[in-house]
């Protein structure tokens, strides 16, 4: 990765480009959010109306914590995944990440690429101590995903999430140390 990336906060993978969001990618942002195949499973409401939209979109472009996930072949945003408050470890030094991607990429291998990414800009380059990753109970698709990036399951949380229209969900957590990371960090990255 080079220099001005690195300080910019930018990661790139062999076919992705991580990267804060920009006023150009909004019409690519609000494809895949008011999608409710992408959106429910991380238990937000899908954008409804132009105001829900304009709201998603500017909380995307504001949190430097989140990236908009860019297929380098197109150039467009096909995706977001960000770094947020790990809630369930509030004195240490750790983050968990969130992430959708849109319905028309799912299995080719783009989130498991970024997710790689993510976990060697945490442990690298934001000196955490833990990464943390969670998921509904029934997900699979994001539990593959999780898996595949070497995430270590710690147990579920039961009745841990009530999504916005009243269901309830078991949250299945998981995380990677800075000693697990630091132990063989090929492991966790991109070939």
């Amino acid at each position: 990765m080079n220099l001005l990336r690195r300080l910019r906060g930018e990661m790139e993978t062999p076919r992705l480009l991580l990267r804060h969001w920009s006023e150009a990618d909004r019409e690519d942002f609000l494809a895949f959010t008011a999608d409710p195949a992408v959106m429910l499973s991380s238990g937000v409401r899908p954008a409804r109306t132009p105001e829900e939209e304009d709201t998603a979109f500017r909380r995307a472009l504001w949190d430097s914590g989140c990236y908009a996930i860019v297929c380098k072949e197109t150039g467009r945003a096909i995706g977001k995944i960000k770094f947020q408050k790990d809630i369930r470890r509030p004195n240490v030094n750790s983050l968990s990440i969130g992430y959708e991607l849109a319905r028309a990429f799912w299995g080719q291998g783009y989130m498991p690429e970024a997710l790689r990414a993510m976990v060697e800009y945490g442990f690298e380059h934001k000196g955490l101590d833990v990464l943390a990753i969670s998921h509904f109970a029934g997900n699979d698709r994001s539990r593959r995903v999780i898996e595949k990036c070497g995430f270590r399951y710690e147990g579920i949380l039961y009745q841990a999430y009530r999504r916005y229209d009243g269901m309830v969900f078991d949250d299945v957590c998981y995380s990677i140390l800075k000693e697990d990371y630091f132990s063989d960090p090929e492991r966790y990255k991109n070939p």
